[in-house]
């Protein structure tokens, strides 16, 4: 009786272990039909959560890019929506780090903040982010949209001030 026993707890511990694995999935239907994200919105949420982390600004996009070459970054991230249900999300982000900074651990909070960013937004499973560190930036920078909705990077300038005279002078910081 007693291996009757320890087999019917085997049992139920390994269904168990089984109940834990399988989570819930996000359905991409619904009763009144499919719901999609198409890649722009998903590379539109990336570049936001990229604004969140300190130190990192998206960089230009290269010169394949600009030639028309594979397929285009938009705003320092390129977005591929694998198959599947929810489909997997695999991000390629294009970015800049501020000189001082250790690029490793810039990396991985670009790596954190994205993928915790779309999971959240969007559901889908995201596989990879593949953080291309192009350039290094000096001192703050800040970013803006343009027009086209892409994101340039403008670099800060000091205030000038007039004098008297009508010539231009650089304003002193914090004195007035």
């Amino acid at each position: 009786m007693e291996e009757k026993d320890g087999q019917l707890f085997q049992e139920e511990e390994t269904s168990q272990e089984e109940n834990i694995l399988e989570e819930p999935v996000p359905e991409e239907s619904t009763p009144l039909g499919e719901v999609r994200i198409v890649e722009d919105v998903i590379a539109h949420l990336a570049i936001k959560a990229l604004q969140g982390v300190e130190g990192v600004q998206p960089a230009v996009p290269g010169f394949s890019a600009k030639l028309g070459l594979g397929r285009k970054p938009s705003g320092g991230v390129r977005i591929s929506l694998g198959e599947g249900t929810p489909p997997e999300i695999s991000v390629d982000t294009f970015v800049n780090t501020r000189y001082g900074l250790r690029i490793p651990d810039v990396a991985w909070n670009v790596q954190e903040v994205v993928k915790n960013q779309l999971e959240a937004f969007t559901g889908y499973h995201v596989k990879a982010v593949n953080v291309f560190v192009q350039g290094v930036f000096f001192g703050q920078a800040k970013t803006v949209e343009a027009e086209a909705g892409e994101v340039s990077s403008v670099r800060d300038e000091p205030e000038r001030e007039e004098s008297q005279e009508g010539e231009t002078e650089p304003a002193s910081p914090g004195l007035e």
